[in-house]
Protein backbone atom coordinates (compact mmCIF):
# COMPACT_ATOMS: atom_id res chain seq x y z
CA UNK A 1 0.00 0.00 0.00
CA UNK A 2 2.74 2.15 0.67
CA UNK A 3 4.19 1.98 -2.46
CA UNK A 4 1.67 2.32 -4.38
CA UNK A 5 0.63 5.81 -2.62
CA UNK A 6 4.36 7.05 -3.24
CA UNK A 7 4.15 6.32 -6.82
CA UNK A 8 0.45 8.23 -7.17
CA UNK A 9 2.59 10.87 -5.27
CA UNK A 10 5.38 11.02 -7.67
CA UNK A 11 2.86 11.30 -10.76
CA UNK A 12 1.01 14.17 -9.06
CA UNK A 13 3.64 16.02 -8.26
CA UNK A 14 4.54 19.64 -10.70
CA UNK A 15 7.45 19.19 -13.24
CA UNK A 16 10.34 20.86 -11.67
CA UNK A 17 11.10 24.63 -13.20
CA UNK A 18 13.91 24.49 -16.17
CA UNK A 19 16.37 27.09 -17.19
CA UNK A 20 14.32 28.66 -20.22
CA UNK A 21 11.04 29.06 -17.55
CA UNK A 22 12.96 30.75 -15.05
CA UNK A 23 14.71 33.17 -17.57
CA UNK A 24 11.18 33.98 -18.89
CA UNK A 25 9.79 34.41 -15.25
CA UNK A 26 12.47 36.58 -14.62
CA UNK A 27 11.84 38.62 -18.06
CA UNK A 28 8.18 39.11 -17.23
CA UNK A 29 8.80 40.38 -13.89
CA UNK A 30 10.45 43.02 -14.83
CA UNK A 31 7.89 44.69 -17.71
CA UNK A 32 5.93 47.11 -16.78
CA UNK A 33 2.45 47.42 -17.28
CA UNK A 34 0.45 50.59 -17.27
CA UNK A 35 -0.78 54.05 -19.79
CA UNK A 36 2.20 55.42 -21.74
CA UNK A 37 3.14 58.94 -21.15
CA UNK A 38 1.41 61.89 -23.75
CA UNK A 39 4.95 62.76 -24.23
CA UNK A 40 6.12 59.12 -25.07
CA UNK A 41 8.63 58.95 -28.22
CA UNK A 42 8.02 62.74 -28.87
CA UNK A 43 10.40 65.18 -28.91
CA UNK A 44 10.61 68.50 -27.85
CA UNK A 45 10.96 71.14 -30.45
CA UNK A 46 12.89 74.50 -29.54
CA UNK A 47 10.71 77.67 -30.18
CA UNK A 48 11.45 80.04 -33.21
CA UNK A 49 11.40 82.74 -29.83
CA UNK A 50 14.45 81.43 -27.31
CA UNK A 51 12.25 83.85 -24.71
CA UNK A 52 9.10 81.72 -23.73
CA UNK A 53 6.91 79.21 -24.77
CA UNK A 54 3.50 77.75 -23.82
CA UNK A 55 4.09 74.03 -22.56
CA UNK A 56 1.47 71.05 -22.55
CA UNK A 57 -0.04 71.99 -19.78
CA UNK A 58 -1.02 75.48 -20.43
CA UNK A 59 2.12 77.24 -18.65
CA UNK A 60 4.44 79.50 -19.54
CA UNK A 61 7.83 77.56 -20.08
CA UNK A 62 10.97 79.03 -20.52
CA UNK A 63 12.70 77.94 -23.13
CA UNK A 64 16.20 76.40 -22.80
CA UNK A 65 19.03 76.42 -25.23
CA UNK A 66 19.06 72.92 -27.34
CA UNK A 67 22.65 71.33 -25.22
CA UNK A 68 20.49 72.28 -22.06
CA UNK A 69 17.12 71.07 -23.41
CA UNK A 70 18.13 67.39 -24.21
CA UNK A 71 19.59 66.96 -20.65
CA UNK A 72 16.32 68.06 -18.42
CA UNK A 73 14.10 66.16 -20.45
CA UNK A 74 12.38 63.90 -18.19
CA UNK A 75 10.21 61.32 -19.20
CA UNK A 76 6.51 61.49 -18.52
CA UNK A 77 7.02 65.22 -17.94
CA UNK A 78 5.37 67.49 -20.17
CA UNK A 79 7.64 68.91 -22.52
CA UNK A 80 7.44 72.36 -24.34
CA UNK A 81 6.19 72.52 -27.95
CA UNK A 82 7.02 75.23 -30.12
CA UNK A 83 4.23 76.61 -33.07
CA UNK A 84 6.00 77.34 -36.32
CA UNK A 85 4.11 80.42 -38.50
CA UNK A 86 3.81 79.17 -42.32
CA UNK A 87 4.01 82.92 -43.33
CA UNK A 88 8.05 82.83 -41.68
CA UNK A 89 8.91 80.04 -44.50
CA UNK A 90 7.53 82.22 -47.54
CA UNK A 91 11.01 83.94 -47.93
CA UNK A 92 13.06 80.50 -47.76
CA UNK A 93 10.33 79.00 -49.84
CA UNK A 94 10.40 81.85 -52.50
CA UNK A 95 14.53 81.68 -52.50
CA UNK A 96 14.59 77.93 -53.31
CA UNK A 97 12.02 78.19 -55.91
CA UNK A 98 13.39 81.16 -57.60
CA UNK A 99 16.14 78.52 -58.00
CA UNK A 100 14.15 76.67 -60.02
CA UNK A 101 11.99 79.07 -62.09
CA UNK A 102 15.41 80.14 -63.79
CA UNK A 103 14.54 79.74 -67.80
CA UNK A 104 17.55 80.03 -70.26
CA UNK A 105 17.23 82.50 -72.89
CA UNK A 106 16.12 81.96 -76.33
CA UNK A 107 13.97 78.69 -74.74
CA UNK A 108 10.80 77.83 -76.66
CA UNK A 109 9.58 76.21 -74.01
CA UNK A 110 9.31 73.13 -71.69
CA UNK A 111 9.75 69.46 -73.46
CA UNK A 112 8.16 66.51 -71.97
CA UNK A 113 9.16 62.83 -73.95
CA UNK A 114 7.81 59.69 -72.50
CA UNK A 115 9.38 57.12 -73.65
CA UNK A 116 7.26 54.23 -73.25
CA UNK A 117 8.18 51.07 -74.96
CA UNK A 118 10.36 49.54 -78.18
CA UNK A 119 9.97 46.18 -80.07
CA UNK A 120 13.34 45.31 -82.07
CA UNK A 121 13.81 42.81 -84.31
CA UNK A 122 16.52 41.21 -83.06
CA UNK A 123 18.31 40.38 -80.30
CA UNK A 124 21.62 41.51 -80.53
CA UNK A 125 23.06 40.35 -76.96
CA UNK A 126 24.98 36.39 -76.63
CA UNK A 127 23.39 33.67 -78.06
CA UNK A 128 21.15 32.29 -75.25
CA UNK A 129 21.09 35.68 -73.53
CA UNK A 130 18.52 38.78 -73.71
CA UNK A 131 19.74 42.43 -73.95
CA UNK A 132 19.49 44.34 -70.99
CA UNK A 133 18.47 47.74 -73.26
CA UNK A 134 18.70 51.48 -72.37
CA UNK A 135 17.89 54.91 -74.16
CA UNK A 136 19.51 57.78 -74.41
CA UNK A 137 17.79 60.92 -75.88
CA UNK A 138 19.34 64.05 -76.79
CA UNK A 139 16.72 67.41 -76.60
CA UNK A 140 19.38 70.04 -77.91
CA UNK A 141 22.64 69.91 -75.98
CA UNK A 142 21.17 68.07 -73.39
CA UNK A 143 21.41 64.14 -73.06
CA UNK A 144 18.68 62.34 -71.13
CA UNK A 145 19.63 58.57 -70.39
CA UNK A 146 17.06 56.00 -68.65
CA UNK A 147 17.22 52.75 -66.73
CA UNK A 148 18.28 49.88 -67.52
CA UNK A 149 15.47 47.27 -68.70
CA UNK A 150 17.20 44.06 -67.69
CA UNK A 151 16.64 41.23 -69.38
CA UNK A 152 14.71 43.46 -71.96
CA UNK A 153 15.15 41.49 -74.88
CA UNK A 154 13.11 42.52 -77.83
CA UNK A 155 10.29 44.22 -76.05
CA UNK A 156 11.80 46.73 -73.79
CA UNK A 157 9.83 48.56 -71.37
CA UNK A 158 10.73 51.99 -69.89
CA UNK A 159 8.13 53.90 -68.82
CA UNK A 160 10.41 57.17 -68.17
CA UNK A 161 9.64 60.45 -68.80
CA UNK A 162 12.56 63.36 -69.68
CA UNK A 163 11.86 67.14 -69.20
CA UNK A 164 13.76 69.50 -70.76
CA UNK A 165 13.51 73.32 -71.86
CA UNK A 166 13.20 73.11 -76.09
CA UNK A 167 15.94 75.84 -77.42
CA UNK A 168 14.64 77.77 -80.41
CA UNK A 169 15.44 76.48 -83.58
CA UNK A 170 15.30 72.99 -82.26
CA UNK A 171 12.65 70.68 -84.27
CA UNK A 172 13.57 67.34 -83.46
CA UNK A 173 15.56 64.71 -81.26
CA UNK A 174 18.11 61.88 -81.61
CA UNK A 175 17.20 58.73 -79.73
CA UNK A 176 19.71 55.92 -79.18
CA UNK A 177 19.23 52.24 -77.89
CA UNK A 178 22.42 50.60 -76.02
CA UNK A 179 22.73 47.40 -74.85
CA UNK A 180 24.10 46.95 -71.65
CA UNK A 181 27.35 44.82 -71.54
CA UNK A 182 29.21 44.08 -68.34
CA UNK A 183 32.33 43.15 -70.32
CA UNK A 184 32.87 45.14 -73.04
CA UNK A 185 31.45 48.22 -74.18
CA UNK A 186 28.27 49.23 -74.57
CA UNK A 187 26.27 48.31 -78.40
CA UNK A 188 23.99 50.59 -79.65
CA UNK A 189 21.87 48.67 -81.41
CA UNK A 190 19.39 51.09 -82.91
CA UNK A 191 18.55 55.25 -83.26
CA UNK A 192 16.00 57.20 -84.53
CA UNK A 193 15.96 60.90 -85.55
CA UNK A 194 12.59 61.66 -84.30
CA UNK A 195 11.10 65.27 -85.60
CA UNK A 196 8.97 67.19 -83.37
CA UNK A 197 4.75 66.62 -84.57
CA UNK A 198 3.54 70.11 -85.22
CA UNK A 199 0.57 69.05 -83.31
CA UNK A 200 2.50 70.00 -79.53
CA UNK A 201 2.98 73.27 -80.37
CA UNK A 202 -1.07 72.98 -80.19
CA UNK A 203 -0.96 72.08 -76.95
CA UNK A 204 -1.47 68.35 -77.93
CA UNK A 205 -0.28 65.46 -76.55
CA UNK A 206 1.41 63.09 -79.08
CA UNK A 207 1.22 59.61 -78.85
CA UNK A 208 3.56 57.60 -81.62
CA UNK A 209 5.35 54.72 -82.50
CA UNK A 210 8.71 55.85 -84.11
CA UNK A 211 10.75 53.48 -86.98
CA UNK A 212 14.31 52.65 -85.68
CA UNK A 213 17.00 52.26 -87.48
CA UNK A 214 20.69 50.11 -86.85
CA UNK A 215 23.00 47.87 -88.50
CA UNK A 216 19.82 46.33 -90.62
CA UNK A 217 19.39 49.28 -92.42
CA UNK A 218 17.35 52.55 -92.48
CA UNK A 219 13.41 51.50 -90.73
CA UNK A 220 14.71 47.84 -90.21
CA UNK A 221 15.20 47.79 -86.56
CA UNK A 222 11.66 47.81 -85.30
CA UNK A 223 9.84 50.89 -83.58
CA UNK A 224 9.74 52.80 -80.73
CA UNK A 225 6.73 54.08 -78.61
CA UNK A 226 7.04 57.62 -77.69
CA UNK A 227 4.48 60.47 -76.07
CA UNK A 228 5.69 64.01 -76.77
CA UNK A 229 3.77 66.74 -74.95
CA UNK A 230 5.02 70.90 -74.74
CA UNK A 231 4.13 73.63 -72.87
CA UNK A 232 5.64 77.06 -74.09
CA UNK A 233 7.41 79.57 -71.42
CA UNK A 234 5.98 83.28 -71.09
CA UNK A 235 7.93 86.14 -72.58
CA UNK A 236 7.72 87.95 -69.18
CA UNK A 237 9.28 84.61 -67.44
CA UNK A 238 12.21 85.05 -69.67
CA UNK A 239 12.11 88.59 -69.34
CA UNK A 240 12.67 88.46 -65.57
CA UNK A 241 16.18 86.72 -65.77
CA UNK A 242 18.85 88.91 -63.64
CA UNK A 243 20.96 91.34 -65.98
CA UNK A 244 24.12 89.95 -64.84
CA UNK A 245 23.69 86.10 -66.42
CA UNK A 246 22.16 87.71 -69.73
CA UNK A 247 24.16 90.92 -70.62
CA UNK A 248 27.59 91.24 -71.32
CA UNK A 249 29.51 93.28 -68.23
CA UNK A 250 29.93 97.12 -69.12
CA UNK A 251 26.49 97.63 -69.87
CA UNK A 252 25.79 96.00 -73.44
CA UNK A 253 22.40 95.27 -74.41
CA UNK A 254 23.42 92.12 -76.65
CA UNK A 255 22.72 88.81 -74.53
CA UNK A 256 25.34 86.29 -74.54
CA UNK A 257 23.25 83.70 -75.34
CA UNK A 258 22.62 85.53 -78.59
CA UNK A 259 25.96 85.81 -79.26
CA UNK A 260 26.83 82.27 -78.37
CA UNK A 261 23.82 81.17 -80.77
CA UNK A 262 25.58 83.20 -83.50
CA UNK A 263 29.23 81.66 -83.76
CA UNK A 264 28.37 78.36 -84.81
CA UNK A 265 30.97 75.72 -83.64
CA UNK A 266 31.21 74.15 -87.19
CA UNK A 267 30.65 75.17 -90.89
CA UNK A 268 28.63 73.85 -93.70
CA UNK A 269 31.91 72.69 -95.37
CA UNK A 270 32.46 70.80 -91.65
CA UNK A 271 28.56 69.16 -92.23
CA UNK A 272 29.50 68.11 -96.21
CA UNK A 273 33.22 66.74 -96.02
CA UNK A 274 30.81 64.26 -92.57
CA UNK A 275 28.20 63.56 -94.75
CA UNK A 276 30.85 62.67 -97.84
CA UNK A 277 32.41 60.20 -95.72
CA UNK A 278 29.21 58.40 -94.67
CA UNK A 279 26.41 58.87 -97.17
CA UNK A 280 24.29 56.42 -95.84
CA UNK A 281 23.56 58.77 -92.75
CA UNK A 282 20.42 61.24 -93.17
CA UNK A 283 22.67 64.88 -92.92
CA UNK A 284 20.40 66.09 -90.05
CA UNK A 285 21.85 63.24 -87.99
CA UNK A 286 25.12 63.92 -89.06
CA UNK A 287 24.08 67.47 -87.70
CA UNK A 288 22.85 66.61 -84.53
CA UNK A 289 25.68 64.81 -83.87
CA UNK A 290 28.08 67.52 -84.47
CA UNK A 291 26.19 70.14 -82.56
CA UNK A 292 25.87 67.40 -79.69
CA UNK A 293 30.23 66.74 -80.08
CA UNK A 294 30.23 71.02 -79.90
CA UNK A 295 31.84 70.97 -83.43
CA UNK A 296 34.24 68.26 -82.57
CA UNK A 297 35.36 66.17 -85.47
CA UNK A 298 36.98 63.07 -83.68
CA UNK A 299 34.20 62.29 -81.52
CA UNK A 300 31.44 62.74 -84.64
CA UNK A 301 33.47 60.85 -86.21
CA UNK A 302 33.76 57.54 -83.54
CA UNK A 303 29.38 58.34 -83.48
CA UNK A 304 28.87 58.23 -87.09
CA UNK A 305 31.24 55.01 -87.11
CA UNK A 306 29.47 53.30 -84.76
CA UNK A 307 26.11 54.24 -86.34
CA UNK A 308 26.97 53.16 -89.39
CA UNK A 309 28.45 49.99 -88.74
Amino acid sequence: MSTASNSTTISAAEPLPTKTSLKLAELRSRVLIGELAPDFLRIPITPANPSTATGANGQSVTAQPPQQQIQMVVPGAPQPFAYVNPANLEPEFERQTHFYSFVPPHTRGRIAVKIVEAKLTKNYGLPGVRMDPYVRVRIGNTLFETPTCVNGGKSPHWNRTVNAYLPDGVESIYLQIYDERAFTSDECVAWAHVMLPHGIFSQETIDEWYQLSGPQGEGKEGVVNLVISFTPVPQQQQQQQPASAATRPGGDDQTIGAASAAQMPFSEADLDELQEMFPSIDKEVIRTVLEANRGAKDPTVNALIEMAN
